[in-house]
């Protein structure tokens, strides 16, 4: 981002809405980078024309996860950067229409926003594949036999009825390989999705898209036992399959459940 760049018009006042939107669009544009903190504090205070202590780096590590209310200053100088570089925000937009869609709306126009007690991070598990019958995985059915599988955020964007999700899929071929913290993480690579949930007739529809294939991942997910939620997840096999998934199967179900994770 160089100096001088056209600046979009900033506001004086940022309520949470604006604060979330402006949290996601930097993180987004993190990703799509491929650049960390300093970078992205470099690159903010060149299109506000500012010295680099203007824009303190650990207030901006807290300002991402947001841990702490920003101060107005911070907020508008981040403002300003994704004005210019990190364009709209697709999340926002995809929640609004399918929203629209689905009605959520509809109970005498009431807005059912995701309930606050299923916002957070939460520890995905699967059950483990066995083998391939046709199009479709064959799963045991013991309880032993649930794996460690992903890591889900749901965010919640103030009173819009819809929320942001984060998720890394660190076991999507759902192999019986260990948990913990040498487990499913490192046996295959991680994928990496974002999207929205809604709360539809007390069940959470999660719409997501790999960020870098693109290809969509969907869960239905309902409150279950001691759980907070627990249901089904769906993908279509892609390119990245390829030499992964077994002969004829097109896409990848499974039975899960996820769990709150400490902090």
């Amino acid at each position: 981002m160089e100096t001088g760049a056209r600046t979009a018009p900033a506001k004086n006042r940022f309520d949470q809405a604006d604060r979330d939107r402006i949290r996601r669009a930097l993180l987004r544009y993190m990703r799509e980078h491929a650049i960390g903190v300093p970078t992205l504090q470099k690159e903010i205070a060149a299109a506000n024309a500012l010295s680099l202590d203007r824009v303190p780096l650990k207030t901006l590590q807290r300002f991402l996860g947001n841990t702490h209310r920003s101060n107005e200053a911070m907020v508008r100088f981040c403002d300003r950067f994704i004005g210019n570089a990190a364009g709209p925000d697709p999340i926002a937009d995809l929640g609004e229409q399918v929203a629209a869609f689905l009605g959520v709306w509809r109970s005498g126009h009431q807005v059912r926003p995701v309930p606050p007690d299923l916002m957070g991070v939460f520890a995905g598990r699967a059950e483990a594949a066995r083998a391939a019958s046709g199009s479709i995985r064959v799963y045991r059915s013991s309880a032993e036999d649930w794996v460690a599988f992903s890591r889900i955020e749901i965010e919640s964007l103030a009173s819009r009825p819809f929320a942001a999700v984060r998720e890394t899929v660190t076991n999507w071929n759902r192999r019986p390989v260990p948990t913990g913290l040498h487990g499913a993480a490192e046996t295959e690579p991680r994928r990496a999705y974002e999207g929205i949930a809604i709360h539809p007739n007390d069940c959470l529809f999660v719409l997501l898209r790999n960020v870098l294939t693109g290809a969509p991942r969907l869960y239905w997910l309902r409150r279950f036992a001691d759980h907070p939620f627990a249901g089904h997840g769906h993908e279509a096999a892609g390119a990245l399959d390829d030499d992964a998934a077994p002969e004829g199967q097109v896409y990848s179900t499974a039975r899960v459940i996820f769990d709150r994770t400490e902090g």
